[in-house]
């Protein structure tokens, strides 16, 4: 189903305004649906269900926020009693820029990530400078410039050794973490 917004907005009661956050805007869904997972951890609350009825309450005091009932075995939420309408508007609505698209897609490069949102007819603002230097690709993708060709020559075994670390890696069998590697010039024999 096409998202077409993000947002937040609150669900009032008498005592407290539960939260909502991260409200996905789907026109074609016929019902409004929330995340249980999403509301707890948003609103530090827990939810008692009961055959007929549910409570929202507090974590640490078991506080309760919100009431609802069972209608049609589903659970409404509802306002309660005092506040007369449901806050339905959605505040801080965000239309998603490209370069968060880039960054929600595992860093793609930029064709893929305008084949995905072209395909899918995902929604975005268009970002002004399409010339956008992402650090965290440069931090990743980044390679060492060659070293420069060596002239030295070694005549005869050991006159020229090439060492490297390599680690830390996985633990191996014999509890190694790190390996050494030497590499003599003239006879390519290699020590680990």
């Amino acid at each position: 189903m096409k998202i077409s917004h993000v947002g937040h907005s609150i669900v009032q009661s008498t005592t407290y305004d539960l939260h909502l956050n991260n409200i996905l805007h789907v026109p074609s869904a016929s019902k409004n649906l929330v995340s249980v997972h999403q509301l707890t951890r948003d609103n530090n609350a827990f939810v008692e269900f009961h055959p007929d009825k549910f409570f929202i309450k507090e974590a640490g005091t078991k506080r309760m926020l919100l009431r609802g009932r069972c209608n049609g075995c589903l659970y409404a939420l509802r306002p309660s009693s005092a506040s007369s309408t449901l806050n339905k508007h959605v505040f801080g609505a965000v239309k998603p820029s490209a370069s968060l698209w880039h960054s929600r897609l595992g860093h793609a490069f930029s064709s893929v990530v305008q084949e995905i949102l072209n395909r899918f007819k995902l929604s975005c603002v268009k970002d002004l400078n399409n010339k956008h230097v992402c650090d965290a690709c440069q931090q990743g993708k980044s390679h060492q410039l060659p070293y420069p060709t060596s002239t030295s020559v070694s005549n005869e075994p050991l006159n020229l050794v090439f060492s490297d670390v390599w680690g830390p890696a996985p633990t191996s069998v014999c509890h190694f973490n790190y390996y050494l590697s030497f590499i003599d010039d003239y006879s390519k024999f290699t020590w680990i």
